[in-house]
């Protein structure tokens, strides 16, 4: 098969391609189902067809099918494929987990193999300057010769099919004043080391040495990078201390990573202010909310990965199957952004609540979060399904919020939520509106098979394709769906008791009026009965 596919052909020629591996159904006049998502992101962060080309790197490895689930941080990417296909915890922007082929005659082992035996082979054909196309080409085809599909991220097979419309998707970040502004020439590098309180480039071996991390493990990785949670080893004697959560990023570099382009400076400030301003909220003055991903630092680091990452890396690689390259193929002239951000409990899917009271105020809490962020930044998470929540325990008896200078406080039921990923986020600092057009995307917007990709349908219609627009209807479209979630898809520990059941009809009640209201705000005058 011939791995170029022209403009117009290459939708038919996948459609083929699946009907001749019985992949999904191939039924006339529907839409075809995509398959199971299994876990991406974290702010903590963050797609359909799925062809993949021999000479690209980031093609690492086949699907391999497990049933087991992680219990981590935000929505890493696990290596399972259950039953249960439309059971989906993550957004297909950045991790969407599709069925793939198999080489029959290859085992795991084999499969662990060959990602080692393809970063060796690059290691010792190549410097720290960047890999050579040919070369690569050379490398990667020697040891996987074949165009296969394969599991990985929603947008990959897409650009690696069709660089022609590689202009359609992942538009990515952009920004809109929305008052008359004077030209500024910004070096958004210096922007970034302002935020990270830098001169310049940290040495990421330095900065991230083993000694200076204690109970270090890889919870998760996405289409950014990579996640880790550890201890601070200055804190080990704090009983108060929080573990810590590193999303590390790659940046500025021209090698491809995880099949996607690497950030520029200019992309990943937003996320960097954006994920800052969130986390401010807890020290809001008449605004306030500890719902968001709680900020530590950021930091610029430059350099190969540390070797007790790489280790840790392929730990999480050899138990879970890792879709990320290797970090080995990184070298000295590396730039990364690591986002050190709270440990804040594991996602609403993995969650088991103890009860439907326990969810229905752990909704509220979302509610009113949601509520604060509309309030003071016109904020829309616009991707908000429940892998984006994070669930941990608190010995806190009441959750205290502050809403246009008035106070709430509602029970925790033993629990705080944490809102993560703001990847498409929405949000308005200082007149400027950030946001992440999806308005040509219509992958996205094809996929069925879960109240959650009804969601973005239902996003464009109220957003009338115009994603720079404010509109805080889509935080209570995303706020049915979670509804819906507690509803139906969670896992409760005590579901015969009579507080339950009390609890569940609470929570039909409120689906049923969910979509009449126009932002959280109006959702939190409901619940409590402000004029």
């Amino acid at each position: 098969m011939d791995s170029t596919l022209d403009e117009n052909g290459w939708k038919d020629s996948f459609d083929k391609l699946l009907d001749s591996r019985s992949l999904l159904p191939n039924t006339e006049g529907k839409k075809k189902p995509v398959s199971a998502s299994f876990n991406m992101d974290s702010s903590v962060e963050n797609s359909t067809h799925e062809i993949i080309e021999s000479n690209h790197l980031k093609n690492k490895h086949l699907n391999i099918e497990d049933g087991s689930r992680n219990k981590s941080i935000s929505t890493p990417c696990d290596k399972r494929l259950g039953k249960e296909i439309f059971n989906c915890g993550l957004s297909p922007i950045t991790r969407i987990k599709l069925s793939g082929f198999r080489n029959e005659n290859c085992d795991d082992e084999e499969l662990r193999l060959m990602k080692r035996v393809r970063i060796d082979h690059i290691n010792k054909a190549t410097t720290d300057a960047q890999i050579s196309a040919n070369n690569l080409n050379a490398i990667v085809e020697a040891v996987q010769p074949a165009i296969v599909l394969k599991p990985g991220k929603w947008r990959k097979s897409l650009n690696n099919c069709s660089q022609s419309r590689k202009s359609l998707l992942c538009q990515g970040r952009k920004s809109v004043f929305l008052k008359p502004q004077n030209q500024i020439d910004y070096n958004f590098e210096q922007e970034v080391l302002k935020y990270c309180n830098q001169c310049k480039a940290l040495p990421f071996n330095d900065a991230y040495a083993e000694s200076k991390m204690l109970k270090t493990n890889k919870i998760g990785e996405g289409a950014y990078g990579e996640v880790f949670r550890y201890t601070p080893s200055q804190l080990k004697s704090d009983k108060n201390n929080t573990d810590l959560v590193l999303k590390i990023i790659p940046i500025e570099g021209s090698m491809q990573i995880n099949g996607e382009e690497q950030k520029t400076f200019a992309q990943i400030l937003p996320e960097i202010i954006i994920t800052q301003k969130m986390s401010s909220l807890e020290a809001g003055k008449n605004n306030c909310t500890d719902g968001f991903a709680g900020l530590h630092k950021v930091s610029l680091v430059k350099g190969k990965y540390p070797q007790h990452l790489t280790k840790l890396w392929e730990r999480y690689d050899d138990e879970k199957e890792s879709e990320n390259d290797h970090p080995g193929v990184f070298g000295d002239t590396q730039l990364f952004v690591v986002l050190e951000l709270k440990f804040a409990g594991n996602d609403m899917s993995n969650f088991e609540f103890s009860n439907a009271e326990q969810s229905y105020y752990a909704l509220q809490q979302i509610i009113l979060s949601l509520a604060v962020g509309e309030e003071q930044y016109q904020f829309e998470h616009r991707d908000l399904h429940w892998g984006n929540i994070l669930i941990g325990a608190t010995k806190k008896k009441h959750i205290s919020f502050k809403l246009k200078n008035s106070d709430f406080t509602i029970p925790s039921k033993g629990v705080a939520i944490t809102i993560i990923d703001y990847t498409l986020s929405r949000i308005t600092i200082d007149d400027c509106c950030y946001f992440n057009d999806l308005s040509t995307d219509e992958e996205l917007f094809s996929a069925t098979g879960d109240y959650q990709y009804d969601i973005y349908r239902m996003m464009r219609s109220e957003l009338k394709n115009n994603w720079s627009s404010y509109s805080p209807k889509t935080n209570v479209q995303w706020l049915s769906y979670l509804n819906a979630k507690l509803l139906d898809g969670v896992k409760y520990k005590s579901a015969n008791t009579k507080v339950h059941r009390m609890h569940i009809e609470k929570l039909r009640e409120l689906q049923s009026t969910m979509l009449t209201f126009e932002s959280a705000a109006h959702c939190a005058k409901h619940l409590f009965n402000l004029c």
